[in-house]
Formats: C-alpha cells, sequence, structure tokens
C-alpha cells in the first residue's frame, strides 16, 4: 500500500448513530458503499458492464469501545485533489442523513503515505477478520479511467449549497488538524525511541 500514489486520506464518520436501522455496522457498511458509489457513477458515469471507480483502500473501524463505526479511506483522487476533498465531504453529509457535518469527518489531502498507511491499520488485530474493507476497496490494475469532462459540477450538484460551504470551510481546519496529529505521533515516535 506504501508503494502507491495515494493522496486523500478521508475518515468518515457518523453524526446521527440512531438513524441507522437494524444492524448498525450493516446500516454503516450500506451508506458507505452508497456514498462511494455516488461518487464513482458521478466521476465516471454508469457502465452497465464494469463499473469505472477512484482507487482506493478502505479500512472499517469501530473505536475503543467497539460503538463507533466509522471507514479511513486512503484514495488517489481522479481530479483536483482539494476540489475532490471538498465535494466528497459535502456529499457524504448531503445525501445521507446519519453522516456527520462536514467539520467532523476528515477529508484532506494526504500528509505521508506511510504514516497514513499505519494508522489505518490501527485496529486490525482488534477484529477478527481484521480491518481492510475488500468490498469498498478498488484498484484499477488496468488503463486509466477517463474522468467526465463536467464531473466537478456534477459533483456539487450532488450536495447541499450549505454543505459545499461548511466542507469547502472545513478543508483548512482538517489539514491542520492532520498536521498537528501527524507532528504529535512522531513527537511520541521518537520519544519511545530515546527510551529503548
Amino acid at each position: 500500500m506504501e508503494a502507491y500514489d495515494w493522496d486523500i486520506y478521508a475518515t468518515l464518520n457518523f453524526g446521527r448513530l440512531y438513524l441507522l436501522d437494524g444492524n448498525k455496522t450493516d446500516a454503516a457498511a450500506k451508506l458507505w458503499r452508497s456514498c462511494l458509489n455516488t461518487l464513482d457513477h458521478t466521476l465516471y458515469g454508469k457502465s452497465r458492464s464494469c463499473q469505472r471507480r477512484f482507487d482506493r483502500v478502505v479500512f472499517r473501524h469501530f473505536g475503543d469501545t467497539a460503538t463507533n463505526p466509522h471507514i479511513h479511506i486512503l484514495a488517489k483522487s481522479p481530479i483536483d485533489t482539494n476540489e475532490f476533498c471538498v465535494a466528497w465531504n459535502a456529499i457524504w453529509a448531503s445525501k445521507f442523513d446519519a453522516a456527520a457535518s462536514p467539520i467532523s469527518n476528515s477529508i484532506a489531502p494526504i500528509l505521508t503515505i506511510k504514516g497514513a498507511t499505519g494508522y489505518s491499520q490501527h485496529e486490525e488485530f482488534r477484529q477478527d477478520l481484521g480491518s481492510l474493507d475488500d468490498r469498498l476497496t478498488y484498484i484499477n490494475s488496468g488503463p486509466q479511467h477517463l474522468v467526465r469532462t463536467d464531473a466537478l459540477g456534477k459533483l456539487h450538484a450532488k450536495a447541499t449549497d450549505t454543505n459545499l460551504l461548511k466542507a469547502r470551510l472545513a478543508l483548512p481546519q482538517h489539514i491542520e488538524t492532520t498536521q498537528k496529529n501527524f507532528t504529535r505521533r512522531e513527537k511520541a515516535r521518537a520519544a519511545a525511541m530515546r527510551r529503548s
């Protein structure tokens, strides 16, 4: 995973878990799948034979208390990175009632692939089947998919104007938080190495 040219790290959270019907894990997975499918269809158009998708590796996590379903995603943006972050965050908040508001997710350009990959796997051994979600993961091994020329406008049309604005305002905060978290982890890693 570290060898791939990922440029976005996304965390999709829920703001209203009580809106997830039945089994919370299954209901959450359906919403994540629907969100990613919406992005794929909007970027590439619908295909009857083989749906084109943007490259991503998805890790399903549940938090320390196992009651906080969320996903971490390493992604390769098929359009301008910052614009894709904003549109993705706004679509998640707009189309899914249980989704967190744009400020409560984190969809931002990646700082280090190694750091993002390591963090994505921090719950790997807490789950019987691991945290990698192969149903949501997609890696294109063929020729590059062509993105629609009007993809950004179509992405914006899938979100409300309010959530687009909130997502645009949230992006600098997500970038700043990502940088602070990276710096904190690096300091902790350096301190641990000095102790050993």
